[in-house]
């Protein structure tokens, strides 16, 4: 009976060592991503080395294909009109916003409800010189400010008055960048159309040539499909891409500003992790929820408690 005792409690252990080291739900999740970032990439390259054999398959010779001339006319065209139309400000903005749009990784809101939660509960219970040196290591610029005006004592609408003006102003010139792109795509047809009447006016000068009709024709008409080439796979794409970013930073800054004003009003983390888990996609939820469960061990968290 005792060598029962004792293989039973062998297999306890056991198993709540198996327990303890199993992977929490949701850890493989970065995993996951990296893994989908690589085959996004390896999608688009593969469609850009499909499109170019298609392309060759189509056109027997390339070679008429390609034309410096041509496609300097139309990017050059477009550009400068573009640069007549904005100031030079939005451009240097563009190239700033391109960058920062095409290396940073995907979005995760968990963190910033996360570090709401802590500095609600850091208010709550520490008061306004503690929450003051926590703000000093706050790295979002939007959610910096709108500590700095709880600590200086603002109410809920003066705060959100102030930071609605800032959220409308830094989209707006969100809205400007995204007008610049654009206004480029629908730019580089238009100098494509230009450079083939260009080139048509130059082979009707030589029409006394019947040699040079044809080869004047094809270069007259590659302005045209440069400048489509151009609007469709570079400009309209860019723009989509810029206007979708926006779209997610207009997630973060409405949770930004829905979880100062529930700071300012002294609300419990709970109560705000309620409010801001909105924000988050339910699937991405659920994975959240059961990963807390496994860590808590069915232990009540300072989340769970009113703070």
């Amino acid at each position: 009976k005792r060598t029962l005792d004792r293989n039973h409690c062998v297999c306890d252990r056991v198993r709540s060592a198996r327990s303890v080291y199993k992977q929490p739900p949701g850890l493989e999740n970065p995993i996951k991503q990296e893994e989908y970032r690589v085959l996004q990439k390896l999608i688009l390259l593969m469609g850009i080395v499909l499109f170019m054999i298609l392309s060759g398959n189509a056109i027997e010779n390339t070679a008429i294909m390609l034309n410096l001339k041509s496609a300097l006319l139309v990017m050059a065209g477009s550009l400068l009109s573009a640069f007549i139309a904005f100031p030079m400000k939005t451009f240097r903005d563009l190239f700033k916003s391109l960058l920062a749009v095409y290396k940073q990784e995907e979005t995760d809101n968990e963190p910033l409800v996360q570090e709401m939660e802590k500095l609600a509960v850091i208010w709550r219970r520490h008061g306004i010189i503690a929450l003051e040196n926590a703000k000093n290591t706050i790295e979002n610029v939007f959610l910096n400010k709108g500590i700095e005006l709880v600590i200086d004592g603002y109410n809920r609408f003066d705060i959100r008055n102030i930071m609605e003006k800032d959220y409308e102003l830094y989209f707006s010139r969100k809205e400007s960048q995204v007008n610049v792109l654009n206004t480029l795509a629908k730019l580089a047809p238009v100098f494509g159309f230009v450079g083939t009447i260009m080139g048509l006016i130059k082979v009707l000068n030589n029409v006394e040539d019947p040699a040079l009709i044809g080869k004047g024709m094809a270069l007259a008409l590659l302005t045209t499909l440069y400048g489509i080439l151009l609007a469709n796979f570079l400009f309209f794409p860019l723009a989509k891409k810029l206007s979708e970013h926006a779209k997610t930073e207009a997630t973060v800054l409405n949770i930004i500003l829905e979880g100062v004003m529930d700071i300012a009003d002294q609300k419990t983390s709970k109560s705000i992790s309620h409010r801001l888990n909105s924000y988050i996609g339910i699937n991405h939820l659920s994975q959240l929820n059961k990963k807390r469960k496994f860590l808590q061990g069915g232990q009540p968290t300072p989340q769970t408690q009113s703070s």
